[in-house]
């Protein structure tokens, strides 16, 4: 009992010094890289360490427990850093492709439509835009880095379709602002369309929560009422302690079932 406040502690201090996604990895400039690595290295190792001393200061099941428990929060945590990063770049891209449709129809050249794309939005989405304008100013297939934008997105499949749409331009001779004006739209749709998604499953993520929390409560109730399922699970030896892990890794496998439903919900 004594060494589960540490082990959590560490775990705890591991997930909030994770490294931050691709797309946030790309954002940062000077020493801002440094701190990003440094924080992934720090991640890595707080991790191994927490799980080596919960492996040797708490007994197996209990470690079991802890690190199950962990595991699900950092996984969770992820998934919503990266839903925030997707909506967020897909507000951005929406900006810059308002700009970049705008050059194109008056009549500027890709290169220079990209620039001041890049120069009017911020985050990712400008460092893509550059890195686009760059390959086209080298004479480089502007389709095939729209292609590479999307390998360090939050959101490829967007890019991708700009991809598409610009190769079609090139290939049939179509008007490239009419094309990406086509695709902004439908990214402003799929955009809606998620927060729309979203908003109507809060009910059934609330839910889950609420289902996830009620052991907890039992346990709190029997602890009340003088049963004693804390002494139980963490010093009633081997019993309780797999009785602990069994539970954990149950409520913490139905929470990440609840949340693949969502995402797939939301992919559909």
């Amino acid at each position: 009992m004594t060494g589960l406040p540490g082990a959590a502690l560490m775990l705890a201090l591991a997930l909030l010094v994770s490294p931050g996604s691709p797309r946030g990895r790309l954002a940062a400039v000077g020493s801002a890289r440094w701190r990003v690595v440094f924080g992934a290295r720090a991640a890595s190792w707080l991790s191994a360490c927490a799980l080596g001393v919960a492996m040797v200061v708490l007994p197996f099941p209990t470690a079991v427990a802890t690190a199950a428990a962990g595991a699900t929060v950092g996984v969770r945590c992820l998934r919503r850093r990266h839903s925030r990063n997707a909506a967020a770049e897909g507000r951005e891209l929406e900006a810059a492709l308002e700009v970049l449709v705008g050059e194109l129809r008056v009549g500027a050249h890709p290169v220079r439509a990209f620039d001041v794309a890049a120069d009017e939005s911020g985050g990712p989405v400008s460092l893509a835009m550059r890195a686009v304008a760059a390959r086209a100013r080298l004479g480089a297939d502007v389709a095939a880095g729209l292609r590479a934008a999307a390998q360090s997105s939050a959101l490829p499949a967007q890019w991708g379709r700009l991809a598409v749409c610009w190769q079609l331009a090139g290939e049939h001779g179509l008007a490239i602002s009419t094309l990406m004006r086509a695709a902004q739209r439908d990214i402003i749709e799929r955009q809606r369309f998620s927060a729309k998604v979203i908003a109507g499953l809060a009910g059934a993520r609330a839910t889950a929560g609420i289902l996830a929390a009620l052991p907890l409560l039992g346990m709190l109730l029997g602890q009340l009422i003088g049963a004693q399922p804390l002494r139980f699970l963490f010093g009633g030896g081997a019993a309780g302690g797999w009785f602990l892990a069994v539970g954990v890794v149950l409520l913490c496998g139905g929470l990440l079932w609840s949340d693949r439903i969502s995402d797939r919900v939301l992919s559909g």
